[in-house]
């Protein structure tokens, strides 16, 4: 039992996970939150089933994968599983290895955070707007009030600069995890369509990272679970080069078409592909080869959209950006500049996949923050 006094900012999935560890261990909690309640964004995540983590969590799967690793290694995918069955929480794993509880409703996971919080005595104070950190564990608020702890750990998350009032340096922000604006010519006319295909990511004419799943196109370009991971390492003027077939290989696609206009002569441009796609995709694929049957094969395996940005900030699941991990012990996330000061969850320059990563170490940082705050280990 620490009895230590602390303090967390932010009330989101890492300072409850916090709140509730630091208060089990004996810490007297005060939690921080400017909204007007605590855990807001987990009623929006997973299509508000609240994806909360994967059976295939791993350092790999992160940004910055040596610095994960110690908070990974105590608190994997069963062991998070099994700090929320001690809090009341039912689980299951889909087909995908995505953790979600078991009665499918993100609701559930904030009940159980906020209930346990009551439990242990945690001290929530909302329409607290953290301005400004003092070395000597002061938090002040942007009206002027003042809360003191021991040690303070900040879950602030993404757009915050409260490091910065104490001079840890913070990488710029910007949203990851997001539908990509493309050049939408090629792919006019299709938005609301979805499509199953490889997507390959390029660069300079080389080829980064291949992702395979539904494509949903938009308006503004293309968005979908695939492109959301994939947004994770994409720059503007990047390629994706979206393959509509790709468990065909080029030659037995060439093949095929060739069968297809030997067998069915009348069947001229987007007829041809009747029956292997939407109607408006082959019109859009069609189009894109320039009405030629001989480049057909080639459009189909492998149409090209520029990459714009960031096709719309709203649904942008986490931020890149937060403090510089070299600036924090990855085996206690204490800051090196203050020793009462730890971070935790999207504060820290971390991001992982979709899937249940990010919330994952949004929760298993904060329990590692909190547990070193309060002088124990998980």
């Amino acid at each position: 039992m620490s009895g230590r006094q602390i303090v967390i900012a932010g009330g989101g999935a890492a300072g409850l996970a916090a709140a509730v560890t630091a208060a089990r261990l004996g810490a007297q909690v005060t939690l921080l939150e400017r909204a007007d309640r605590v855990g807001k964004k987990i009623l929006q995540t997973g299509n508000g089933r609240c994806n909360l983590s994967n059976t295939a969590v791993a350092p790999r799967a992160y940004n910055a994968p040596d610095f994960v690793r110690p908070a990974l290694s105590r608190m994997g995918c069963e062991a998070l599983r099994n700090f929320f069955a001690s809090l009341g929480l039912l689980t299951y794993a889909d087909a995908e290895g995505r953790i979600y509880p078991v009665s499918d409703a993100a609701s559930s996971v904030l009940d159980v955070l906020r209930l346990s919080c009551e439990e242990y005595g945690v001290r929530i104070l909302c329409g607290f707007e953290a301005a400004r950190l003092l070395p000597n564990g002061t938090v002040c608020a942007a009206d002027g009030r003042t809360v003191h702890g021991d040690a303070v750990i900040v879950t602030t998350g993404g757009g915050t600069a409260l490091l910065q009032s104490v001079g840890h340096r913070l990488t710029p922000f910007s949203p990851i995890l997001c539908p990509l604006a493309t050049d939408t010519t090629p792919i006019r006319g299709l938005s609301g369509l979805r499509a199953k295909c490889a997507v390959t990511l390029r660069r300079g004419g080389q080829a980064l990272v291949t992702q395979r799943g539904e494509l949903l196109f938009r308006d503004y370009g293309v968005s979908g679970i695939v492109i959301f991971d994939l947004s994770r390492h994409a720059q503007p003027g990047d390629l994706l080069s979206l393959d509509f077939l790709p468990d065909i290989p080029l030659g037995k696609l060439e093949e095929l078409l060739a069968e297809r206009t030997a067998a069915h002569p009348a069947r001229l441009g987007e007829a041809l592909l009747t029956g292997m796609f939407h109607s408006r995709v082959n019109a859009a694929l069609c189009r894109a080869a320039g009405g030629r049957v001989e480049r057909l094969a080639r459009t189909l395996k492998g149409l090209c959209l520029e990459v714009k940005g960031c096709g719309d900030r709203k649904q942008a699941q986490v931020t890149r950006g937060g403090a510089v991990l070299s600036e924090f012990d990855s085996a206690t996330l204490r800051s090196v500049r203050i020793p009462t000061l730890y971070a935790a969850g999207e504060t820290l320059d971390i991001d992982g996949a979709c899937g249940g990563y990010n919330l994952h170490w949004a929760f298993a940082s904060g329990i590692l923050a909190a547990h070193s705050a309060s002088g124990g280990r998980i």
